[in-house]
């Protein structure tokens, strides 16, 4: 019999509870595949990075059956408590409290068994989608078909009871210790209000304030190119990362009863239209929510940052494409074996063009001892050598005239370089002294000498009587190389490399890399943004929902003083714009604030220092978008509850 009623009451429950059902139901289908996509051999054969991804997917579903495991134990025990008086009601008919506690776990068993079922199907079709993505971007002409795999199925069932053997344990353990009476008036207990002191309510909220302050500016003065590769940087990041989170859940529980306050002591604002309505009915919510709502409020910091974070992602190909490999094939090897490379290669492409140049080094090392790098001299190339090399990418060549030098280097070398006055001149040998010209990150790429992050460029007649100390050898081919050329070199001129296979760099090679770089990260950072924002979403949702229910008489009560629909109507968009906004304008003003610091480091791999403002509105959009979706749900759910 009780069976029965359970399975009566879950479908009861797909009426009030769909959104909910939807969502856990489109989580599960992301999570099966993500996990047949990470499992599949025709995937992971795409690239040799894509057996990476399978063990990052590891580590990103711990956090979203975290985060699914948060929204099912937060609707299962509103479930519960919107229930309670019709559980009690069970007990007084003589119904035992276990058979009770039976039933409503097999309630939510029947709904999760639901989801899970439809999960499956669902997943085999978003995993083709998922598949096409990653071809698309990994360029690799034709489709992969993604087959059906036994052990994506078997881990979506670890998460699946992992999940719910955690969030019905606990709910068995909280029905097995309530009473008749704890069930009865368990929906009609008083809301606690979190301060009764308005000092300390006013003091929390502003030392939270302070701490969020704080934390930005301590977040940004870490990301700069001179900060950034200290090993200390990492603990002031998670300094900072700990004080956002604290920031955030002291604001959330105090910025309700903040709002209250304003409103009340304003007659004007408190008496004009609907203000204290809508401010009284968000407070009452906000005191019991005020965990749950600095929750949605991390989900969301969270979601913006991997929205922005998979743009920037995509941002940054070109410029780490130049910059790892500017020429189809970089060689470091002696001059000696350079044919030898060079018919390896001439096997599979038609050699367009091809230069050898030697890297000079100055043991007074004038540069070297300001960069603290491990080499003892300075890395120098001679303009001519320079120039020919800016030519064949088809570059801007330069000039410098008898007494001038310049450095080519990285942006993080750049940064250490730009303000000391010592090496604005240099001493040559013969006692002729050279003037800084410029320092550039424009041309430098990682290979262009073998030891350092900089290079130093002569006019020749300064590098005449120097050391030659390595030799590079650089090729472009008229067909695009592909990564399997590293391989081959690498393989047929081993007597020569032995096991020093960086000295050999293909630009296929690089774009594989970066393809597959570019497809995990987005995907991943996609993936948990849409978990984060749907879960947020629902809960908002089902909480709304459920209070249209539970509180229409507040409504009725308004239509009796006269309230028109148009201005009910009116009410109720603004209540829900309040309860779906607040939580949403602190993460998104700290969202640009972190962005904006993190672009001090990544701007150099975008268009212009000012891109990053386009991913994080374009992230933003996005987002809204989503969130739109569970906002006007909930909006013709909760006219349709008033109404019946």
């Amino acid at each position: 019999m009780l069976s029965k009623l359970a399975f009566r009451n879950a479908k009861r429950s797909l009426k009030d509870y769909l959104i909910y059902l939807i969502t856990i139901t489109m989580s599960f289908s992301l999570m099966f595949a993500f996990n047949l996509v990470s499992n599949s051999e025709a995937v992971i054969k795409l690239s040799t990075g894509m057996d990476t991804f399978k063990n990052i997917l590891l580590f990103v579903s711990a956090i979203i059956i975290f985060v699914v495991c948060f929204l099912i134990n937060y609707t299962t025990k509103f479930m519960f408590e919107k229930r309670s008086k019709e559980f009690g009601t069970y007990m007084l008919l003589g119904i035992k409290k276990k058979e009770i506690t039976k039933m409503f776990v097999l309630e939510n068993i029947l709904l999760g068994c639901l989801a899970l079922a439809l999960s499956i199907p669902i997943g085999f079709v978003f995993s083709q989608f998922i598949s096409l993505i990653i071809v698309r971007i990994l360029n690799v002409p034709g489709v992969v078909f993604i087959s059906f795999g036994w052990k994506a199925t078997g881990l979506l069932a670890i998460y699946f009871l992992a999940i719910y053997i955690l969030v019905l344990l606990n709910m068995w353990r909280k029905m097995r210790k309530m009473s008749v009476h704890g069930f009865l008036y368990l929906e009609k207990q008083n809301e606690k209000k979190m301060f009764q002191n308005k000092k300390n309510r006013n003091r929390i909220f502003v030392i939270s304030v302070l701490i969020g302050i704080i934390s930005v500016f301590i977040w940004h003065s870490q990301f700069n190119m001179k900060n950034f590769s200290n090993q200390e940087t990492i603990n002031y990041l998670f300094v900072c990362t700990i004080g956002f989170i604290i920031s955030i859940y002291g604001i959330s529980a105090t910025v309700s009863d903040m709002i209250l306050s304003v409103v009340l002591r304003s007659k004007g604002m408190k008496y004009s239209n609907d203000n204290l309505f809508v401010t009284r009915t968000f407070a009452s919510k906000a005191r019991t929510m005020s965990f749950v709502l600095g929750t949605f409020s991390v989900l969301i910091l969270v979601a913006l940052l991997c929205f922005n974070m998979s743009g920037i992602t995509k941002g940054m190909y070109d410029s780490i494409l130049n910059q790892d490999a500017p020429y189809d094939v970089a060689v470091m090897d002696d001059r000696n074996f350079h044919d030898e490379y060079l018919a390896v290669i001439d096997e599979d492409y038609t050699i367009e063009d091809s230069f050898a140049y030697d890297i000079y080094w100055d043991k007074k090392c004038q540069v070297q001892k300001y960069v603290g790098q491990f080499h003892d001299s300075d890395c120098i190339v001679k303009l001519s050598d320079y120039n020919r090399l800016m030519e064949l990418r088809d570059e801007d060549t330069v000039e410098l005239k008898d007494n001038e030098y310049m450095i080519v280097a990285a942006a993080s070398t750049e940064a250490r370089l730009k303000d000391i006055q010592e090496i604005k001149k240099v001493q040559m040998s013969g006692g002729k002294t050279l003037k800084l010209k410029e320092i550039t990150t424009d041309n430098f790429w990682v290979f262009m000498n073998g030891e350092a992050d900089y290079t130093m460029i002569f006019p020749d007649e300064y590098v005449r009587n120097l050391e030659a100390g390595e030799s590079h050898l650089v090729v472009n081919t008229k067909e695009g190389t592909n990564a399997k050329l590293e391989d081959k070199i690498q393989e047929k001129m081993k007597r020569h490399l032995g096991d020093k296979t960086y000295k050999v760099t293909s630009r296929g090679e690089v774009i594989e890399e970066q393809n597959t770089m570019t497809a995990m990260l987005s995907s991943i950072c996609l993936y948990m943004a849409f978990i984060f924002i749907a879960v947020v979403g629902t809960i908002l949702a089902v909480q709304s929902l459920s209070d249209s229910t539970k509180y229409k008489y507040r409504y009725l009560t308004l239509r009796r003083l006269g309230v028109n629909d148009k201005n009910l109507y009116k009410t109720i968009r603004k209540q829900l714009l309040v309860l779906f906004g607040l939580p949403l304008i602190y993460p998104v003003v700290l969202c640009f604030f972190l962005v904006k610091s993190i672009n001090n480091i990544y701007y150099i791999f975008l268009e212009s220092q000012s891109t990053y403002i386009l991913y994080y509105f374009s992230g933003l959009l996005v987002f809204l978008c989503i969130y739109a979706v569970y906002w006007i749900v909930t909006y013709i759910g909760f006219k349709r509850n008033i109404n019946e």
